[in-house]
């Protein structure tokens, strides 16, 4: 069975993007094999679904990944839970369905989506 696994991210302030990905997410870190070199992994439940590295010394720009995407956030609460820490975000809904994103920058360029599926009707207007 093929399933996604994880996410590397490669970024100077690993700190940072961890602490981020907590309070945006809700994800925790948690066990990491002991690798020769500093990082992290970040749990979703029992799933480490995002691993940090140090960006290597020749690495520039923010490679290859453009947002890393989490989905089955309750719209409202989170908007709410976002607006309250202060972090700035673009609204969205995806095209042709009733599931609303929320787009949240983040250090260096880190940038997550927040899918947030229709719950009822007042989840199927248009996001303001």
């Amino acid at each position: 069975m093929i399933r996604f696994d994880h996410v590397n991210i490669r970024v100077d302030d690993q700190d940072a993007a961890c602490a981020f990905l907590e309070q945006v997410v809700g994800l925790r870190i948690g066990p990491r094999p002991p690798f020769s070199w500093h990082g992290y992994w970040l749990y979703l439940g029992d799933q480490p679904v995002v691993h940090t590295a140090p960006r290597e010394r020749d690495e520039t720009g923010k490679g290859w990944i453009n947002h890393i995407c989490f989905t089955g956030f309750d719209f409202d609460e989170r908007k709410a839970a976002l607006v309250q820490a202060g972090l700035t975000f673009d609204e969205r809904r995806l095209p042709g369905s009733d599931t609303r994103q929320i787009f949240v920058s983040g250090p260096e360029g880190l940038l997550v989506e927040l899918q947030c599926p229709a719950k009822g009707p007042d989840d199927a207007r248009p996001a303001a």
